[in-house]
């Protein structure tokens, strides 16, 4: 079932025009964004040459690139997730879902997995995008490898996020600010814990803190469940929403 779910998630996406539109302009901002740091990194060349341990055209290109790709995934990410249960809810088709044999866990996943299959198409972007530079030189491809995985866990995370908060409202505009806030606090609450005297506590639930180290290159086991934690709990409160949706119709 949730193959079904998945097909006609990726069918409604890809056959509308908003999926690629969605894709060149993100790929046009990335795009530019990569040929500005190459053009960084070319005019600090010189001075970096006088280093005993310079940083390398991954730290200097290839991470930013990702930590720019990240914050617009925060912008992004509420749009492209707030019309799957809301709009389809103010519709009617939601109706028809939970008339249907289906399981509400594979209608979330099914959902999910569609959804990610257009993250897949910016992922795959953003990776094949730094191999280029290999033509002229050398990547670091364990800090290459960690932030992609972290950017993927992000989308992941970002994604479930966005399903919950489309499952519990009626509205979807309401359910994309609400995603945003969501996101926008995850991600900044690292600077709050600058300020507070537990900042132990605050920085190990910031986003940017455990996306931060994987684009270092250190494939921390923890960070790596921080990401799914996350994942499962908002796809399990989506579920949630829906069952007692459902029991009120």
């Amino acid at each position: 079932m949730i193959a079904v779910v998945f097909k006609h998630e990726v069918h409604a996406l890809f056959r509308t025009p908003f999926a690629w539109w969605v894709l060149a302009a993100v790929q046009f901002l990335i795009a530019y964004q990569f040929l500005a740091q190459i053009d960084i990194f070319v005019q600090y060349l010189p001075k970096l040459r006088g280093l005993a341990q310079p940083p390398g055209v991954t730290q200097m290109v290839v991470i930013p690139l990702f930590g720019v790709t990240a914050l617009v995934l925060l912008f992004l990410l509420p749009v492209l997730t707030m019309h799957s249960f809301s709009g389809e809810r103010r519709a009617g088709i939601l109706r028809l879902w939970y008339s249907a044999p289906i399981r509400l866990s594979s209608l979330v996943l099914g959902k999910f997995c569609g959804l990610m299959s257009l993250n897949a198409a910016l992922w795959s972007l953003n990776a094949l995008m730094p191999l280029t530079l290999l033509w002229g030189t050398a990547l670091d491809l364990g800090t290459y490898t960690g932030g992609l995985l972290g950017l993927f866990l992000l989308m992941m995370a970002g994604t479930a996020i966005g399903l919950c908060f489309s499952a519990l409202s009626a509205q979807p505009a309401t359910a994309a600010i609400g995603t945003f806030v969501s996101l926008l606090v995850l991600w900044l609450i690292d600077w709050a814990s600058q300020f507070e005297a537990k900042a132990g506590l605050l920085s190990q639930l910031s986003m940017f803190t455990h996306f931060q180290r994987l684009t270092r290159g250190l494939l921390d086991s923890f960070s790596v469940a921080y990401f799914l934690l996350i994942t499962l709990g908002a796809l399990a409160l989506a579920v949630w929403a829906l069952h007692g949706d459902r029991r009120a119709l």
